[in-house]
């Protein structure tokens, strides 16, 4: 079936899908013919076109061909001329340079023989000089020896005087007012992850709490009264010496 056919053939299968939908214009119910009949007239319009689309490609496979062929047989023809010299080529062509065993016979002269050298006696041996050890000057009998320099010995650092020692406790008994600002970087965190199970919020009300307390007795009882420590631990103990300050 050529292209025309299958396109007569697609517009007839329109036309009947055309006038089925236009005979149930206006019905509310459609009769199941209609369905049955339009899916049939939907399919061999895909079959159609289906059939057309692989004509086409077909036709313009064999058009791709015939233009392929075409083009190689210009090529044929075409390549003796482009290959065949031009008679200004043919003209500007060198001649062959002469063979080597053509060229003439050069006149070179003799070589003159070298002279030999008259043999010469063998001169005598000259003495090597005896080498001259060279004698120290000695230091003279009446020479005064230095002196041997005396060590010094190193004092030992003077040990801390009563008053020093008084100064040092009286800096770290310094009484606290705040203790949210009394805590350096690393006992704060350790005090939190050791103290406040890492509760931060939970110590620094616990802080502000131990603020308001009147003495250490009663900053005590806060404590017992909020958390569950062993007060006699290593940390429990650094964190009840900050609270001792505040009542030095």
């Amino acid at each position: 079936m050529s292209n025309q056919e299958r396109l007569d053939q697609l517009i007839q299968h329109i036309d009947e899908l055309a006038q089925l939908t236009a005979s149930i214009r206006g019905t509310e119910i459609y009769p199941v013919s209609f369905f049955s009949r339009a899916f049939e007239l939907t399919g061999k319009m895909q079959v159609d076109l289906h059939e057309m689309e692989i004509g086409q490609i077909e036709l313009f496979d064999r058009q791709l061909r015939q233009h392929r062929e075409q083009i190689r047989a210009f090529e044929t023809k075409a390549r003796p001329a482009f290959e065949a010299p031009t008679p200004e080529q043919a003209s500007t062509t060198p001649p062959p340079a002469p063979q080597a065993d053509e060229e003439e016979p050069i006149m070179r002269p003799t070589p003159m023989p070298a002279p030999v050298p008259e043999p010469q006696p063998d001169p005598a041996p000259t003495p090597e000089p005896t080498p001259v050890q060279s004698q120290t000057p000695q230091a003279p009998a009446n020479t005064t020896p230095k002196p041997t320099p005396i060590p010094v010995p190193k004092m030992a650092p003077a040990p801390l005087s009563h008053a020093d020692t008084s100064l040092n406790d009286a800096i770290e008994r310094t009484k606290l007012t705040d203790l949210r600002k009394a805590f350096t970087l690393n006992d704060r965190f350790r005090f939190c992850r050791e103290l406040f199970d890492r509760d931060e919020a939970r110590m620094n009300d616990t802080l502000s709490a131990l603020n308001e307390a009147h003495s250490y007795s009663e900053s005590l009882d806060l404590l017992r009264a909020r958390v569950q420590w062993d007060f006699d631990g290593e940390t429990a103990t650094d964190f009840l010496k900050f609270i001792e300050r505040r009542f030095v």
